[in-house]
């Protein structure tokens, strides 16, 4: 049976959404849709994608123009689920399956098994401590950065289940890892406050996405880019609200820093 133009436009779309929910670059998305297009036959589909939003146009079966906007709600980092609706998108450009095909294959990825909490919680403590290390902190500095660590991902899991807005997530988990530095230098057991937090905050720094914003302006996707400027901005604005609130209050309080 013949595929509808219109399912393989939704079909198209999901792809397309899938790949940017995932952590995708925009140029990476509006050109798996064009391939996925091209294998089916359909050329001149007109493809437009910015980080909250993919519309496609296309002739349809009756030759009238249709069109589908994908909304894009969240987008995280998970470069397994990308790896796989990568090689998803080049497999179907390859044979041209039925669409029911695709729509079982994207749901099988879209419910692969995320990364555990102890898997989670090990790297923001790794990386974590690591940094630490790296930016000159003692053994001593890096076990409080590997507890903050852990515990900035506790946070951030635990925000996200009430739907927090990013500004809100990255401004808590970074007064958490102030207060444990603050804490830990106070009882003695830290040296290095300033070791302890830059150590900690590395893993809240959106480098892939400063990373992708680069790479999106350079491609041509300078709305896409300035978005993502914004984004970057806010969190950092988040991060830096966030380490200020703890170090400013102990100064009120115990009159000095540590």
């Amino acid at each position: 049976m013949t595929t509808s133009k219109k399912t393989l436009l939704d079909v198209a779309c999901k792809l397309g959404r899938c790949i940017q929910e995932n952590g995708g670059e925009i140029y990476r998305v509006e050109q798996a849709i064009d391939f996925f297009m091209r294998a089916y036959n359909i050329d001149n589909a007109q493809i437009f994608a910015i980080p909250a939003t993919i519309i496609v146009t296309i002739k349809g079966d009756d030759g009238e123009s249709i069109t589908q906007l994908e909304r894009v709600t969240s987008i995280s980092q998970n470069m397994n689920r990308l790896n796989k609706v990568n090689d998803l998108c080049r497999w179907v450009c390859r044979n041209t399956p039925d669409a029911n095909v695709i729509y079982e294959k994207l749901k099988t990825i879209n419910n692969s098994k995320k990364y555990s909490n102890l898997s989670d919680m090990l790297a923001y403590s790794v990386a974590s401590a690591s940094f630490c290390f790296f930016w000159g902190g003692s053994t001593f500095d890096a076990i409080v950065a590997f507890i903050a660590g852990a515990a900035t991902e506790l946070c951030l899991k635990f925000l996200k289940k009430f739907e927090s807005n990013i500004f809100f997530s990255n401004l808590l988990s970074s007064m958490v890892i102030a207060i444990i530095a603050i804490l830990s230098v106070k009882i003695g057991f830290g040296k290095d406050l300033d070791m302890i937090i830059v150590g900690a905050i590395m893993t809240l720094v959106p480098g892939v996405g400063i990373t992708n914003i680069m790479r999106d302006i350079i491609s041509g996707d300078v709305i896409t880019g300035t978005t993502k400027i914004a984004e970057v901005l806010l969190i950092a604005t988040a991060i830096a609200i966030g380490i200020a609130l703890p170090l400013s209050a102990y100064a009120t309080l115990c009159g000095g820093v540590l």
